[in-house]
């Protein structure tokens, strides 16, 4: 796992960023294994080009194979080579995670968030719901239920809570998971 982040509200689009240069990478590293594949063998080329990645199994199989090509890469002497020996570990599936909090997903970054989510792109969004505004002392947000007591609604918020979810499903190609603790 690696980490990174970037500003508050900016979270699903530096997400997206992510996604998008690791799915460029991919496919530059393809590009270069069909080009080489003389120096790396077409049995080895076809493996990595053809491997199934849907479960554990497969990714765990695909990074030996990643490691056998980068243990042949390193004995020829070609820019393409070079160049494939430095992006060849996206050659492995990998998994992009978008996490923030309500008042970032409901609030300040939901322009964004929209967009992450509109986009069809492969990407996983974890939203901590605590139902209000966390970083300022527990205000009332759009997450706050109806009636809830919070800072700024000490007489109990009057309108409902924004249905996230609701909003992610209308696109149609989304899967949502709720879960409380």
């Amino acid at each position: 796992p690696a980490w990174s982040n970037s500003l508050f509200e900016d979270n699903a689009e530096f997400g997206l960023g992510m996604r998008l240069t690791t799915d460029k990478l991919t496919q530059m590293a393809r590009e270069l294994v069909q080009k080489l594949s003389m120096e790396i063998g077409d049995g080895l080329v076809k493996e990595i080009l053809e491997a199934n990645q849907s479960d554990e199994v497969g990714i765990f199989e695909q990074r030996q194979r990643v490691q056998s090509l980068k243990k042949i890469l390193e004995n020829v002497k070609s820019p393409d080579a070079k160049r494939l020996l430095s992006i060849a570990d996206n050659l492995v599936k990998r998994s992009v995670w978008i996490v923030g909090g309500d008042g970032w997903a409901y609030d300040i970054g939901f322009g964004g968030l929209d967009h992450v989510i509109s986009s069809g792109k492969n990407v996983n969004i974890l939203v901590l719901d605590t139902e209000v505004y966390s970083n300022t002392g527990g205000q009332m947000s759009k997450s706050t239920a109806r009636s809830a007591i919070a800072k700024f609604a000490a007489s109990g918020k009057t309108t409902g809570k924004k249905d996230l979810a609701m909003i992610a499903m209308s696109y149609g190609n989304v899967y949502i998971a709720k879960v409380a603790f």
